[in-house]
């Protein structure tokens, strides 16, 4: 009797464990999920409080957007420099430190190379090196922001004594810094919380949330621009009908440049003494992927960086000298408003795609881990030969990849050039490829959740199992 109601109670807890609901099976990942959209509206509601101590111009919004200075940093930002809010640096000085500390790892620097290449241990280093460079990234660009935007109009700082201010113009030159600083530190730890307790990506995920928040004012102000002041019928329906030109557009380089994130030549790959495959089906064989833009996102943003550092410099130096020699060829070579800008753009795109690809493959790290393993290419001897034969195959990939990257990169400024669309509407850009790469990269995280807990509760079921077998002998 007693085997028996222990044999009862334990299949009852194997039909508990088999419930077919999927937010049973998975509570932790849901939690995650509802964790990181609180965080992120969150956010999004901080983008509307105002730093104190200023006044916002009613066009504020959309002039702000047409520099591409301040487009960069909303971009990059995640969205909340609209309302110049609190938030309004958003992860884009984390962004540049970021870039900076790559750049130096790459065996710059020998201590941040031993870091780099000292696992978990020297990625927290590098991590808290990020975040302390951070603050003076910080401070200059927002520095940069508040005599830009004063300087045009689109802020009144409330400190003369015709207004409301209190104290003197130094003292709010200090003030509204430390408030967009306090803002970006309190949102690095808002995009750290949601990496440990949301699906990960926090600052990717807060960037995503930013473009896409945008998209729906983006297409109603799109329809406007074709249809508005048309009273002709005929007028009316050509307006219609570009409007769904460019939303059929839209979705296609959508796809291609989901295409191109996905895309990947498969190395095959074989190990020693397991003798050459003559059969078998292809996704059977072992093979090493290696994707056309191994580089992802990162080459988009490095270039729009490297840029807007000049770029930065020149919006502080416009307001007491505006005919500076710097300042004219910023204005004039390095804006994307301008032919050279563009073109210097998509180089600088390209030339980071061939960098970033290598870096972020390790050809070197790849051929070392074959031969400890006893692994090797059909065809090319271990060591040196591999190492050589893969980075020669990242390097053709990479020819593809770094010119439709840079294509979809610049293709709203041509747009904007060739016809009367503003840049901040047209088709393409650094948002779309950062947007499509990073929902991809969430999608995938999400999948790798499910298939752990799967894995998880298949083991649990087997050790319920095999309790049984031990009560039923």
């Amino acid at each position: 009797m007693v085997v028996k109601t222990k044999a009862k109670k334990q299949k009852k807890e194997i039909s508990l464990t088999k419930s077919s609901s999927f937010f049973v099976k998975n509570k932790d990942l849901i939690k995650r999920i509802l964790f990181t959209i609180m965080v992120l509206v969150i956010i999004r509601l901080g983008s509307y409080l105002t730093v104190p101590g200023v006044q916002v111009s009613d066009n504020f919004n959309s002039n702000a957007e047409s520099e591409q200075f301040f487009a960069l940093i909303s971009m990059l930002g995640g969205g909340t420099l609209g309302q110049f809010s609190i938030l309004a640096l958003g992860v884009s000085p984390y962004i540049t430190a970021s870039i900076i500390v790559q750049l130096l790892s790459t065996d710059v620097i020998p201590p941040l190379s031993r870091w780099a290449k000292s696992g978990e241990k020297g990625r927290k280093k590098l991590d808290r090196l990020t975040k302390w460079l951070t603050i003076p990234f910080a401070i200059m660009q927002g520095i940069a922001t508040i005599f830009t935007m004063a300087n045009q109009g689109l802020i009144t700082p409330k400190w003369t004594s015709s207004d409301f201010g209190t104290g003197s113009p130094i003292f709010y030159y200090i003030l509204i810094p430390c408030a967009l600083i306090a803002g970006t530190m309190l949102m690095l730890w808002m995009a750290d919380q949601i990496t440990i307790k949301g699906i990960g990506n926090g600052v990717s995920l807060i960037i995503f949330a930013g473009i896409v928040a945008k998209l729906p004012e983006n297409l109603v102000t799109t329809f406007k621009f074709w249809i508005s002041g048309q009273e002709d019928i005929n007028l009316l329906f050509d307006g219609i009908l570009k409007f769904l030109g460019y939303v059929i557009m839209f979705l296609l380089v959508i796809l291609f440049v989901v295409m191109l994130n996905e895309s990947e030549r498969k190395l095959p790959i074989q190990q020693t003494g397991s003798g050459l495959s003559a059969g078998g089906q292809e996704e059977t064989k072992p093979f090493l992927p290696l994707k056309i833009n191994s580089a992802g996102v990162i080459p988009v943003i490095f270039a729009s960086a490297l840029i807007s550092a000049p770029i930065t410099v020149a919006q502080i130096i416009s307001v007491n000298n505006p005919t500076n020699g710097f300042v004219w060829f910023s204005n004039n070579y390095l804006s994307f408003n301008t032919w050279p800008g563009i073109i210097i753009y998509a180089v600088l795109t390209i030339l980071f795609t061939f960098l970033y690809s290598q870096v972020q493959m390790n050809p070197e790290k790849i051929a070392e881990n074959f031969q400890k393993a006893g692994t090797f290419i059909p065809g090319v001897r271990p060591g040196k030969e591999t190492e050589k034969y893969i980075k020669g195959t990242i390097n053709r990939l990479s020819i593809l990849g770094s010119i439709f990257l840079a294509g979809i990169a610049v293709l709203p400024y041509i747009i904007s050039k060739l016809t009367s669309l503003p840049s901040a509407l047209a088709i393409g850009g650094t948002g779309l490829i950062i947007m499509v790469s990073v929902a991809l990269e969430t999608v995938r995280q999400v999948k790798g959740r499910i298939t752990q807990q799967a894995f998880i509760d298949k083991k649990a079921e087997n050790i319920i199992n095999d309790k049984n077998d031990s009560y039923l002998w």
